[in-house]
């Protein structure tokens, strides 16, 4: 397969738009002030990334941006670049890298007299079944930190190590738990770098998490935080499942030969897939994680206002379908949910 590479991020600016958060609710102690945040959230390859700005007391507070991860052309990784510069590097934590049980991933690879559009509509993984809690609970570390945030997602994806190993020997993959590093200010790696962008790897087979933005995300409202936070670990984890399954290498050999209009529907194609694995997931486990009442507010509002918004590329889907995705694999818990291969144009817009 001819190499691929890394696309350069977009031109600096408000990338996506998001609407109003709902404010957080009333403290009974009789407190007046309300939290406000509006953001801005995307999927860009193989992340989302949000932009929030805290109104409170008619002061306004600092503008960061999170990620979720995007897709370009490369041996891909998923990433999402800021629309805003990070906070400055001497409070943005080190990269930490955690123990990994490999560097290098060899996914299964379609069969060669197999068209790679077949070979990802028809997969075995959407037979798979429904996947099974694994009681996953929260870390009790917050994210207000570096130190937290590595913490809090080596929590997370002790979990997702659990969950996906059955549902990926079931659809004919290899399963190889991915490396985790948890980083701020800026990072390089094969699939290329930069900075405010969490995204996933598969040269290196490894999940890049920028902590910055998400620690900004929770020190302005910690439940919002925490949603942000869960999503887009599950969201890069379900890139490497991807790959793990062969389905990440099919997208790669379909879109090198597509059109750009072609190229940018694969795009939107694999990033609602990987938004709907990771729900998958957040859905076989939300009793044990506690995503009810107002946590699931605050992940039903991300999932529902993530996407794409003009004038930027068409890369990850319509903020309709995006939630229409993740709801429906949170809901059944099952791959079967996430052929997004198959689907319409209209499905995956």
């Amino acid at each position: 397969m001819p190499p691929q590479y890394y696309a350069p991020p977009p031109p600096p600016g408000p990338q996506y738009g998001w609407g109003p958060l709902p404010p957080q609710p009333r403290k009974r102690s009789g407190g007046t002030a309300l939290l406000v945040v509006a953001l801005l959230a995307v999927v860009a390859a193989g992340g989302v990334f949000l932009a929030v700005k805290l109104t409170q007391g008619g002061g306004d507070g600092p503008t960061t941006a999170a990620p979720v991860a995007t897709e370009s052309a490369t041996p891909e990784p998923t990433t999402a670049p800021s629309s805003v510069p990070p906070p400055p590097p001497t409070a943005a934590p080190r990269p930490t890298r955690t123990t990994r049980t490999t560097t290098k991933v060899t996914p299964p690879k379609p069969a060669q007299t197999v068209n790679p559009a077949t070979y990802n509509a028809t997969h075995r993984l959407y037979k798979t079944g429904v996947m099974r809690t694994v009681n996953c609970k929260q870390a009790k570390t917050g994210l207000g930190n570096g130190s937290q945030s590595l913490a809090y997602f080596k929590t997370i994806k002790t979990c997702l190590d659990r969950a996906w190993p059955k549902q990926v020997a079931a659809s004919g993959g290899r399963f190889r738990s991915p490396g985790l590093v948890v980083w701020g200010g800026s990072v390089n790696t094969p699939c290329g770098g930069g900075v405010g962008r969490s995204f996933y790897c598969p040269t290196t087979h490894t999940i890049y998490m920028e902590s910055p933005s998400i620690v900004s995300f929770y020190k302005q409202n910690p439940t919002f935080g925490r949603m942000v936070g869960t999503f887009t670990m599950a969201h890069e984890y379900a890139h490497a499942v991807q790959w793990m399954t062969g389905l990440g290498v099919a997208y790669t050999r379909l879109r090198y030969d597509a059109s750009a209009a072609g190229a940018l529907q694969l795009s939107r194609r694999l990033e609602l897939q990987a938004s709907c694995l990771g729900n998958v997931f957040l859905g076989a486990n939300r009793n044990s994680y506690g995503i009810t009442g107002y946590a699931y507010q605050m992940w039903l509002y991300d999932v529902n206002n993530s996407g794409d918004r003009p004038p930027y590329p068409r890369d990850h889907g319509s903020t309709t379908n995006h939630g229409a995705w993740s709801r429906a694999a949170f809901q059944s818990r099952n791959p079967a949910s996430c052929n997004t291969w198959s689907a319409s144009p209209a499905r995956v817009s």
